[in-house]
């Protein structure tokens, strides 16, 4: 299991289970692409009695964990994320229902909760709140105000933070993420490992994904032209484009503290306060994305 760092996360998630104290409904809630997934598979195998095993393509999860995630839909060339809804959550709830096959529980990950509709929430909530002996589900979000109040206020809560620079190159080495020219300083102070590992399971797409980002940082000097098809080209796949947007945020607010000069700072920060907007809209279901970048990108100077 490639987790870097969340000790104390980790910790507290086997006291639970040592103390027999774990909760039937959980959250874990932090950053995007810092790995809580992954300490969700590892808590869910420990669960199960079952921490040794190793998904495969034959395999995916044990008999007893299933993951309920949004697919990618393509529409009219442009990549979204769908909305989970009631059959999918209904599908996965018939799953819990069942006994376990091999131990004492049965594991429902659900990954990008905030993409659950607001009626999946519901039937999940009555489920929480009446739920089968055994049978435990883990919430895993990056966007925790888009979980409806009277399911949070179920759930056991966890937070995970970003992972320090330090703890990325201890614990990076071993998995062959190390400072260099396909890994600069930047992606290290993201204090995402996820965004690590992406450089060398698919080094093509993190490739573009860095010259989409040097873009981004020298917006200002691009042609009205070029910005324009920056817009077309970012606007054909939603998660990857609000994916670069959270990446692209932390490098500017870092550049912001550099400055001296107080009226640049002003010039940095309102940028920053024009790039979140837009974030927040991107992340709308059915945003135009293309307009929305075409919007903000000729409105820098």
């Amino acid at each position: 299991m490639n987790i870097i760092g969340h000790h104390k996360e980790r910790k507290q998630l086997q006291a639970l289970v040592d103390k027999k104290q774990v909760s039937q409904g959980i959250l874990f809630v932090g950053p995007e692409s810092i790995g809580k997934r992954l300490v969700a598979f590892e808590w869910a195998l420990e669960l199960i009695g079952k921490p040794t095993f190793r998904p495969s393509l034959d395999q995916a999860t044990p008999l007893d964990i299933q993951i309920l995630e949004p697919v990618r839909v393509v529409r009219r060339g442009v990549t979204r994320k769908k909305s989970i809804g009631i059959e999918e959550t209904r599908a996965s709830l018939r799953f819990l229902r069942l006994s376990p096959q091999e131990g004492q529980y049965k594991v429902l990950i659900v990954d990008d909760a905030h993409l659950l509709t607001v009626a999946s929430q519901n039937m999940l909530l009555k489920f929480v709140e009446e739920p089968e002996a055994g049978a435990v589900i883990i919430f895993v979000t990056h966007e925790r105000q888009k979980i409806v109040d009277t399911l949070l206020s179920r759930l056991f809560e966890i937070r995970f933070g970003f992972v320090s620079f330090k703890t990325l190159q201890e614990e990076g080495a071993p998995f062959g993420l190390t400072l260099g020219e396909a890994l600069p300083d930047f992606f290290f102070r993201l204090g995402r490992p996820g965004v690590l590992f992406q450089a060398i399971e698919n080094p093509k797409q993190f490739q573009k994904k860095k010259e989409f980002l040097t873009k981004l940082f020298q917006i200002s000097t691009l042609s009205l032209r070029a910005r324009l098809t920056l817009a077309d080209e970012l606007a054909k796949d939603i998660p990857t484009l609000i994916q670069l947007f959270e990446w692209f945020l932390p490098g500017l607010y870092a550049r912001a503290k550099e400055i001296k000069d107080r009226d640049q700072v002003k010039k940095h920060l309102s940028l920053l306060e024009k790039l979140h907007g837009t974030l927040i809209e991107l992340k709308r279901p059915e945003v135009q994305a293309r307009l929305t970048l075409e919007h903000l990108f000729l409105s820098l100077s």
